[in-house]
């Protein structure tokens, strides 16, 4: 073990001797990265799915209104770059989504995102706040008690103008690895939280039925 240590040690040396540094500046950062902000990851959970079959699926479900580009990243990863900032919004406000009996997880893409190197442990997932008080259908607070679940990624426009009070819904992007959330405690208020259409689904093998 100890060898193994040295020779480690030895590689990680000759590969900093041979390094050379790169600065971008932020404004190429912002200008690079711009493009790609109304992007999502998505995988197939629990199914390989090619670069075709993939396209024609999710054309047929989200009916984009203009055109989406989808690359394949490796590891039974893609990217889809929207064109219209109205089909990204309606993908994320829709779901969740299925390519047959499959799950479709989603989650927006981010800088320095590697397919090589990701574990997708995360993604975007619809939850209700049912029966919230009225007095807490504020975009502050409820963005606040969302992120006691995961970062939160929208807020569903009837409850963002408090037109719904029998539940609050949120997009919210939670970690698979974790426990889910189940009540968040806000003072008095024990608020429970019910998860959208995966209440019963795998994330080993991708379908409903069982978790």
């Amino acid at each position: 073990e100890e060898v193994m240590d040295e020779e480690s040690d030895t590689e990680l040396e000759e590969l900093i001797e041979g390094m050379a540094d790169v600065t971008l500046s932020k404004e190429t950062r912002s200008r690079i990265r711009a493009p790609w902000f109304k992007a999502l990851i998505v995988k197939v959970y629990g199914r390989t799915v090619g670069f075709s079959y993939l396209t024609f699926k999710i054309n047929a479900l989200w009916k984009p209104m203009t055109k989406m580009d989808c690359v394949n990243l490796g590891n039974d990863l893609f990217l889809i770059k929207f064109s219209d900032d109205s089909d990204y919004d309606k993908v994320l406000r829709g779901g969740p989504w299925f390519v047959g009996e499959h799950f479709l997880a989603i989650k927006p893409w981010e800088p320095y995102f590697k397919a090589s190197k990701a574990t997708f442990t995360s993604v975007a997932v619809w939850v209700r706040l049912s029966k919230l008080p009225i007095d807490f259908y504020d975009t502050l607070v409820l963005r606040q008690i969302g992120s006691a679940i995961g970062p939160v990624l929208r807020i569903d426009s009837y409850t963002a103008t408090g037109s719904r009070g029998s539940y609050a819904r949120l997009c919210i992007q939670v970690n698979l690895e974790k426990p889910f959330i189940n009540i968040v405690r806000v003072g008095r208020l024990k608020q429970k939280v019910m998860y959208e259409g995966i209440g019963s689904l795998c994330f080993c093998c991708g379908r409903l039925g069982h978790k």
